[in-house]
């Protein structure tokens, strides 16, 4: 896809715009940042933009500004931060007769991009911080880093970058601790799969269960606990699976029936793309542990 950009340059003169050229190394193995920026701006400031292959973090300050990005139009005030892929179609504004002054900067890599779509997935891809200054404290640390052409200072602007976003990640997704925001169907949920996970679930007939449409109950289903219903059985059966090949020696086959998979084949492809091995290695491993013990 061709870059295609526009934009004003109605920022104070005391904002700050660098750039930065990783290394070979560090677009190989790290998060990279490829520009850094502290714009103070006025109406009409806008920035449009598609085809450029890298992501944006941007963190405001003060004011007020407007993000449009994949059909959605976002209000942005102190405290916003969000994160796109700059490939696609956005624009960016002050409010009229306003200013907005914000942080940024065009960071990739390939966690980048797995954070991006977990946010995607959480729809956490703009959110509002809780601590502004935490967040601006690690991004203004970035700046002395920037330049200076030694991979140690790489890693540490890698660090920083996944920090930012695993904290972003982090304010999108379901809380543990409030216990009370989870509707009680779900935690109802959770025990039906847990207790009779051996059993075919279809989603028809767990919203049956909990007397809720099935399209709201598996959407909140993943809201609260991170997982489809579908893949949070998957779970089950699997520690239920491992457990039984670490304790008995039943055949793998048998195992598969017992956690609720007929297709002993797709029992063996569901276990080795979960732990990376076949649940006959997987046997042989804690055999061999068992016995060193």
């Amino acid at each position: 896809m061709k870059l295609w950009q526009q934009y004003t340059d109605n920022w104070s003169e005391d904002s700050i715009w660098i750039t930065d050229s990783p290394s070979i190394k560090a677009k190989e193995h790290l998060n990279t940042l490829h520009e850094f920026g502290y714009f103070k701006t006025y109406a009409p400031y806008f920035t449009e933009r598609s085809g450029l292959d890298l992501y944006l973090i941007v963190l405001t300050i003060e004011g007020e500004g407007f993000l449009q990005y994949k059909d959605n139009t976002y209000t942005l005030h102190k405290g916003s931060l969000f994160l796109i892929h700059c490939r696609e179609y956005q624009k960016y504004w002050t409010a009229a007769k306003g200013t907005w002054n914000f942080l940024w900067m065009h960071v990739n890599g390939a966690a980048v991009s797995s954070y991006f779509n977990l946010l995607k997935e959480a729809d956490g891809l703009v959110v509002k911080v809780k601590s502004l200054d935490f967040f601006e404290q690690i991004m203004w640390s970035i700046k002395p880093l920037l330049n200076q052409h030694q991979f140690y200072y790489e890693v540490e602007i890698s660090q920083r970058i996944q920090h930012i976003l695993g904290e972003q990640l982090k304010l999108s997704l379901y809380q543990p601790e409030n216990k009370e925001a989870m509707p009680t169907y779900v935690i109802e949920l959770q025990d039906i799969l847990t207790t009779d996970f051996e059993r075919k679930w279809t989603l028809d007939q767990l919203a049956r269960r909990v007397a809720v449409n099935k399209y709201q109950m598996a959407k909140q289903f993943k809201k609260y606990v991170g997982l489809s219903p579908n893949e949070f059985l998957i779970v089950q059966r699997m520690k239920a699976a491992k457990y039984k090949l670490r304790i008995g020696n039943d055949a793998i086959s048998q195992i598969a029936r017992d956690v609720g998979i007929e297709d002993v084949s797709h029992f063996i492809e569901l276990f080795k793309k979960r732990e990376g091995i076949t649940p006959l290695n997987y046997r042989k491993i804690w055999s061999f542990n068992l016995f060193e013990e």
